[in-house]
């Protein structure tokens, strides 16, 4: 069966670095072909090559066994290529209609005038199709992220799409949200478009693909049916070697004393009424589906300027804590690992010794003012050994590393400020499964130093394997609380989408 696209012996060179070396790769009608590897290991360059916005520097591409030239992403829409990319680039204040039509609208030959009512009937057909439940009048900004997700592949799939390239299309999902992409996609494969399906979720990688492709620094180490591999085999050909299993986080041992007391803590506009008690070296995990609070809880401990308090007390110690910034709650010893490393985390034009150094600036100044760049360099480079980071050296910028390393340079950041609270909102969210692996570690020694964690994820394995005890939040409050041998899958599961814990 001819594959609907071939890439035979693709080569990228990016100045001295060789992104891509002879990959071989091809997708097939009706079929979902997943694309993994670490970061760093080519699979978005491929991508880009295949989606049209690089040309190859050697090997081809075929498309129906035909040689194709693709002169930009322009042409490989034409040609039925389309990309859904891992960030929702949708409008927030467009109509689901208009979102989906965008550039694309049907209009009249003479005038070009949309015609509304034809947008709404097509936009109203996909979605009774792929039995997604909004409407085309909706504002995309009034639905919920897996809604979003879905309105931004139906966007793709009005291209009439014949090969979709899905970039990261679960990530910042949970588990309910999670089924409803994956069965979308089931569905378009049904019906014959080819999927590359690119993901760090081994699992769903399993659950959904027909075939898997391992790439590992720009080359292909693995390529087979999904039934003739297995996890195992994915995860050592990714990181070249075989990763030891994940020792279980929950300890025979009672926890420490309690260390961080959050009582009938309320946001506005967030989550209402919480209350828990962090234990000194205990890792308390906290999780639910999107939109229950999670990160407006994170942030209003941390006292963030971005989120309000509407009432509750926070204890530190057994005394109150009266922080009103985040300089204030750092002094007192408490930091936030941000889910969102881009924006709020590091800094990507900076090196890695400065953003490692940015939140304890003083530590490196004279009485004078004046930064010792020679122990600022120091510091970067026992950050680099410490957390394995790779990179060329301390002045590399932050944005030349793949996510997982940058993600190991800001949780290098706050570790360098001592916390005794550690709040650590989806430390691992999309990040390859050798990084994954070693941020999970961390965690486990940050906790044996005695430091309070508060792991906020969306990832049932993080839960299962490292927490002592598991909050569960519904539509902001706490409905709640998992310890010992309740810390388990079905359970987290059934408690996150009905809001109440099974008898």
């Amino acid at each position: 069966m001819t594959p609907l696209l071939a890439c035979e012996g693709i080569v990228k060179n990016f100045g001295g670095v060789r992104a891509l070396r002879g990959v071989d790769f091809s997708v097939r009608a009706g079929r979902v072909h997943a694309l993994v590897g670490e970061n760093g290991a080519g699979k978005s360059t491929l991508a880009k090559i295949i989606a049209g916005l690089y040309p190859p520097d050697a090997g081809r591409l075929l498309l129906d066994g035909q040689p194709l030239a693709l002169s930009g992403t322009r042409e490989a829409l034409k040609r039925g290529i389309v990309t859904v990319h891992q960030d929702i680039n949708l409008i927030p204040s467009q109509t689901v209609a208009e979102n989906i039509f965008l550039a694309n609208e049907p209009a009249s030959r003479l005038f070009g005038v949309i015609r509304q009512g034809e947008l709404h009937a097509r936009t109203a057909a996909l979605l009774e199709r792929y039995g997604i439940g909004c409407r085309p009048g909706t504002l995309v900004a009034d639905l919920p992220n897996d809604q979003k997700k879905m309105v931004q592949i139906l966007k793709a799939i009005s291209r009439e799409a014949r090969i979709l390239l899905l970039d990261e299309p679960t990530s910042s999902l949970t588990d309910a949200e999670l089924r409803l992409v994956l069965r979308l996609i089931r569905e378009l494969a049904e019906q014959g478009v080819g999927i590359v399906f690119i993901s760090h979720y081994l699992g769903e990688v399993f659950e959904v693909a027909n075939d898997i492709t391992v790439l590992r620094d720009g080359a292909m180490a693995l390529s087979a049916n999904r039934q003739a591999t297995s996890i195992g085999d994915v995860v050592a050909a990714m990181i070249g070697r075989e990763l030891a299993p994940e020792a279980q986080g929950r300890r025979e041992a009672a926890p420490g004393k309690p260390l961080l007391e959050v009582r009938d803590l309320s946001v506005r506009n967030g989550p209402a009424g919480v209350s828990f008690t962090l234990h000194e070296g205990e890792v308390l995990g906290i999780t639910g589906l999107t939109g229950s609070g999670l990160t407006e809880l994170a942030k209003a401990i941390f006292a963030s300027p971005d989120v309000r308090r509407d009432g509750g007390e926070i204890r530190l110690h057994g005394e109150p804590l009266h922080a009103r910034t985040p300089r204030d709650s750092l002094a007192a010893g408490i930091a936030l690992l941000t889910n969102d490393r881009l924006r709020e985390g590091i800094l990507p034009e900076s090196p890695i010794y400065e953003n490692v150094a940015l939140p304890v600036l003083g530590r490196f100044g004279n009485r004078f003012g004046v930064l010792d760049l020679a122990a600022m360099r120091d510091a970067g480079a026992r950050a680099i050994q410490r957390l394995r980071i790779r990179a060329p050296g301390p002045a590399s910028p932050a944005k030349s590393l793949s996510g997982g390393n940058q993600q190991k340079v800001l949780l290098a950041k706050w570790l360098g400020t001592h916390p005794r609270v550690f709040i650590m909102d989806e430390p691992t969210i999309g990040i390859d499964v050798g990084s994954k692996a070693e941020i999970r570690e961390q965690v486990r020694q940050i906790a044996r130093r005695g430091v309070g964690v508060i792991l906020i994820t969306a990832e049932i394995d993080e839960l299962t394997t490292l927490c002592d005890r598991v909050l569960i939040m519904f539509r902001g409050r706490v409905v709640a609380e998992l310890a010992g041998g309740a810390i388990n899958r079905q359970t987290i599961l059934q408690t996150s989408v009905s809001g109440e814990l099974a008898a």
